[in-house]
């Protein structure tokens, strides 16, 4: 069982990050901006905002891993992935907390030969500040000292974990278009414990 923090558990990916970590065992803290409007059963919930250098360092303090789901609602990034991901880095280099797994996107790599001609496009056009700034937020994790693993998953949808999603490294499946937050966060809780892919760039898709 590890100590484990969820940043972004306010968020539906982050609450399925949350819910299969502590159905897997491990001593879970859910890390959001206003408890007060989550409702999360059988875990601690704590006021962080990833913005914030000192709410931050006072949550990671003690754990033993880092999820970040953090995210966006639209195409607008905001800075949000970029300077969340230094305000991380920097906390849990300070408090000698070691492993992080951060959730960016496949778009992030828009050259993919896996995605067709519209979505390369796309992904350096209407979504290029959005995915502009999850790799910044890679580039900054890759630099530090953490012991870190960057999960990239392809389109997110809101089903059942089915358990047939596939992985590669850096590169989207063949044929692979979506992934369930479900299997998403099963991957990443299965992750924490066998470390199969530390210093990788796992995408995800069924």
């Amino acid at each position: 069982m590890s100590k484990v923090i969820v940043f972004g558990a306010g968020g539906g990916t982050g609450r399925q990050v949350v819910e299969e970590a502590r159905s897997a065992g491990h001593d879970v803290t859910a890390a959001v901006r206003d408890p007060a409007k989550v409702t999360l059963d059988g875990v601690r919930v704590v006021a962080a905002d990833i913005r914030d250098a000192a709410s931050v360092r006072a949550a990671v303090a003690g754990q033993d891993a880092v999820v970040s789901a953090v995210g966006t609602p639209g195409r607008r990034a905001l800075g949000l992935y970029s300077e969340g991901g230094r305000t991380l880095v920097a906390a849990m280099e300070s408090a000698g907390v070691g492993r992080l797994i951060a959730i960016t996107s496949a778009g992030v790599r828009h050259d993919d030969p896996s995605f067709p001609l519209w979505y390369r496009l796309a992904a350096r056009t209407l979504m290029r500040e959005q995915y502009g700034d999850m790799a910044r937020l890679e580039e900054i994790v890759r630099a530090s000292n953490l012991e870190w693993t960057l999960v990239r998953p392809t389109r997110l949808v809101d089903e059942d974990p089915s358990g047939d999603y596939r992985v590669q490294d850096a590169e989207t499946p063949r044929g692979g278009s979506q992934v369930s937050r479900a299997d998403l966060a099963r991957f990443i809780v299965g992750e924490l414990d066998k470390r199969e892919w530390v210093g990788a760039t796992p995408t995800i898709a069924r």
